[in-house]
């Protein structure tokens, strides 16, 4: 594991200057206590009792009341260390002078660096020096007392090497008490980093611990972090990114997995299908209210239509259409994209409950686009805000509900057209009937009419392999008048003409050339929800045919009309053979007159 180099403030080495300074105060209270022992031992050499007692005892004294009323702050040490020296000017009085008490300094300052401080040390320097400085001026004026009669003479040569040697032990007890310091801070900081580190790593535990209990949310209870400490906040980070996205994925994949099971389980009833939908997301999404408009492309123009809206988890029956543009619904629709809206007007949607009246702020609309075609858009309001996820989980279900609409509908459509050809089929079947019936009472005439009933028979077997041929033609027909539906029929119908490879989409007006005005007369009269049967004559790649027409509108179960089905059938045959047995019926008249006569 990497050490860290923490920032320790040096203030945090106090306490341990304070124990050092606490064992120096034990041992110079020592060194006083030997000090004074020493004072009374030297005394009866030369009879200085009154130094001993007088001049120790004061100094004791002095140095208890300041050990009483300034105990363990530096004017305390400063006076021990004063305490200490005036001792050693003691000795020296006592031994008349004597110069092995000279040492004493020396053995004063070695004890006093156990402060580590030199501004203790400086009251017994200044001293010490002091004292030598007016002794030697006590020599020089001949004024030296009795007891100091065995000092060494100082001359001027000797005092400044015997302040040169004080100055300069002085100045390296200096450096001494501040390089020991400099150790023992070093060494305090030393710990506090050891202890630091010491504590990261039952930090670091606990963090770990709390991770792998699955609580990604645990704070690291520590502002510095080791190595370690930062690799375990770096997974965690890691842990939580991984976690938001399977929560963000889950959300989506149940929610898809719930809506799914609505359309598949309500797909044939569309009214029904958007009342159960807006419920399950309106719940899901936790939202306060929701609604789903569908694009209705009957009228003339294209608008929306709101198909179901909940509040509350309450049905709310409301009738409301929107143009495409109109509203924020309508751009959703027409640009294609979503719409969110944090700070809605307070008049745009309003929710009551028995607490009162509130205006939500938060708005998400989704437009229903499958295969770039929109069949609606959904909306919602909350008093929450709307996150990334929420929009990323309607954009997707916005892709299958438009797809499920587009079935849906195309599904009626199917079941209309298969409606109206079977009901096609059942005509043509009633009046293929009628037509055999006629052609019974045809051959009947025949048998009493010889050459006639040859001929007649002839053209009933050429009338009846036009009947047995034919074929019909369907198509149906938007209101853009834009085909939708075209059998081979008519495909092979148009064949050879201008209008070769007939297909859906195609213009269903510009297939009757100058007859656009007349045919759009029909398709307008079907799309307005009559019904038309009729025949006319028909001229297609340069032949007159006759066909019988039955246009009729397309609508859904809601009575809406969404196109037109439009079915021929070729009966030019069918109108010669008319025709003939008119004349037929004719000439037997002619017949029957002339055998009457």
């Amino acid at each position: 594991m990497e050490d860290v180099q923490y920032e320790v403030d040096p203030k945090l080495a106090d306490p341990y200057h304070e124990r050092v300074n606490r064992q120096a105060d034990g041992i110079v209270h020592k060194f006083v206590i030997g000090f004074f022992a020493f004072g009374l031992f030297l005394s009866p050499f030369h009879s200085t009792w009154k130094f001993g007692f007088g001049m120790g005892g004061i100094t004791l004294i002095l140095y208890f009341l300041t050990q009483h009323f300034f105990i363990r702050t530096l004017l305390f040490r400063s006076i021990a260390s004063f305490v200490m020296m005036n001792f050693v000017v003691q000795f020296i009085f006592q031994m008349y002078g004597a110069y092995e008490m000279q040492f004493l300094y020396f053995i004063t300052l070695t004890a006093l660096l156990f402060y580590e401080d030199g501004r203790v040390l400086l009251p017994s320097i200044v001293y010490a020096i002091l004292f030598l400085v007016v002794l030697a001026f006590l020599q020089r004026s001949e004024a030296v007392p009795e007891y100091l009669a065995n000092f060494p003479l100082l001359n001027f040569s000797t005092l400044l090497f015997h302040l040169g040697l004080m100055v300069f032990y002085a100045i390296l007890s200096l450096y001494w008490a501040q390089l020991q310091r400099k150790q023992t801070e070093d060494s305090a900081i030393r710990i506090i980093r050891t202890d630091r580190q010491l504590g990261l790593v039952d930090t670091n535990k606990k963090f770990a611990d709390e991770i792998s209990a699955g609580n990604l949310d645990a704070d690291y209870a520590s502002d510095q972090a080791d190595a370690l400490g930062k690799s375990l906040m770096s997974m965690r980070e890691s842990l939580q990114e991984a976690a938001q996205r399977e929560e963000k994925e889950k959300f989506v994949n149940v929610g898809l997995a719930t809506i799914g099971e609505v359309l598949r389980t309500d797909a044939e009833h569309l009214d029904e299908l958007c009342d159960k939908l807006i419920l399950k997301l309106v719940n899901y999404l936790k939202a306060n209210q929701g609604g789903i408009f569908l694009l209705n492309e009957e009228g003339d123009e294209p608008v929306l239509e709101l198909k179901a809206f909940r509040a509350y988890e309450r049905k709310k029956y409301l009738q409301k259409t929107i143009d495409l543009g109109e509203g924020l619904v309508g751009q959703v629709a027409l640009e294609r994209k979503y719409k969110l809206i944090k700070d809605a007007p307070d008049n745009y949607m309003t929710i009551t409950s028995g607490l009162g009246k509130a205006s939500p702020k938060n708005i998400l609309l989704v437009p229903l686009e499958s295969n770039d075609q929109v069949v609606g858009v959904l909306e919602f309001a909350s008093f929450n805000a709307f996150q990334e996820t929420d929009i990323e989980f309607l954009e997707k279900v916005g892709e299958s509900v438009a797809a499920t609409v587009i079935s849906v509908r195309t599904n009626h459509q199917t079941r209309e057209l298969l409606e109206n050809s079977k009901q096609m089929t059942e005509e043509m079947r009633a009046q293929e009937e009628e037509m055999r019936q006629n052609m019974e009472e045809m051959q009947a005439t025949q048998e009493e009419m010889g050459r006639t009933q040859r001929e007649l028979s002839e053209k009933e077997v050429k009338l009846n392999a036009l009947i047995n041929n034919s074929e019909d033609s369907v198509i149906t027909i938007d209101h853009d008048y834009k085909i939708g539906i075209a059998n081979e029929a008519v495909k092979l119908r148009y064949q050879g003409t201008e209008f070769e490879g007939v297909k859906e989409g195609m213009d269903a007006l510009a297939m009757r050339g100058e007859f656009q005005e007349e045919w759009k007369g029909y398709y307008d009269r079907a799309l307005g929800g009559e019904k038309l049967k009729f025949m006319k004559k028909s001229l297609v790649n340069g032949q007159d045919s006759w066909r019988e027409y039955l246009i009729q509108p397309i609508k859904e179960k809601t009575g809406t009309i969404v196109g037109i089905s439009y079915f021929s059938r070729d009966v030019t045959e069918y109108q010669k053979a008319l025709n003939e047995l008119e004349v037929l019926r004719s000439e037997l008249e002619a017949l029957r007159k002339k055998a009457t006569v």
